[in-house]
């Protein structure tokens, strides 16, 4: 057999075997790109799932699936920054996520984070996963579905109950994962115990990171992620 033709009969067992396994593991994940207020706790967190879904379909792109990035930056800006970012570090993205607080920031500025990014004019779709008022709320919906009235100090007091919670915890996917069902069923219930016609800023305590992590969990193949 000449060289030439034993290349061309593996390309084509490579290719029959790269479809093979495309079947078995299902459509493939729309490139991502994540940004995120903060630069430590949601990073760490979403890092997890990323990690997984990137080493999972790695073999069938060039690129990861999951590109993330802690910007640093609040609501609008955040908006923003994004548009500026993705065409340098992720611009084969096809869907960006926007994943921030409410915190002190102005309802404006909230709620309009949400509106334009939403009605955004692109090739690539945005979408939102705020908290309000912090990613604390999220966190703690994975061990209780009764939310203390004090904001964001009470949610870090009441998780530290439950677990050795620090902002810059790099094992915070490994300890909550476990518990993620939950915390989506109760994120939902939570969600839509407020009026449809509610601002964001009015949905207080509220969270929409679970609608980003139904999307992330989608592509995690089993229930260990």
């Amino acid at each position: 057999m000449k060289r030439g033709d034993s290349n061309q009969r593996q390309n084509l067992l490579n290719a029959k075997m790269m479809k093979k396994n495309k079947e078995i593991i299902g459509a493939l994940p729309p490139f991502m790109f994540i940004v995120t207020e903060g630069t430590a706790t949601e990073t760490n967190y979403i890092e997890g799932f990323a990690a997984k879904i990137n080493k999972r379909y790695g073999k069938y792109s060039k690129h990861k699936r999951i590109e993330i990035k802690g910007l640093g930056k609040s609501c609008l800006r955040l908006l923003e920054e994004a548009d500026n970012t993705v065409k340098r570090i992720c611009p084969q993205a096809e869907v960006i996520w926007l994943v921030y607080d409410k915190d002190d920031f102005a309802a404006d500025s909230f709620d309009n984070t949400q509106y334009s990014a939403e009605n955004r004019k692109s090739k690539r779709k945005y979408k939102v996963a705020w908290s309000n008022e912090c990613i604390e709320l999220w966190f703690l919906l994975h061990f209780s579905d009764v939310i203390p009235k004090g904001g964001r100090k009470d949610y870090i007091q009441k998780l530290e109950s439950y677990c050795h919670y620090s902002k810059t915890d790099k094992n915070i996917f490994s300890l909550l994962y476990p518990m993620t069902q939950t915390a989506i069923t109760r994120a939902k219930r939570l969600y839509d115990s407020y009026p449809k016609n509610y601002s964001p800023s009015k949905m207080y305590p509220a969270t929409r990171v679970h609608e980003m992590v139904e999307e992330l969990m989608k592509y995690c193949g089993t229930t260990n992620c």
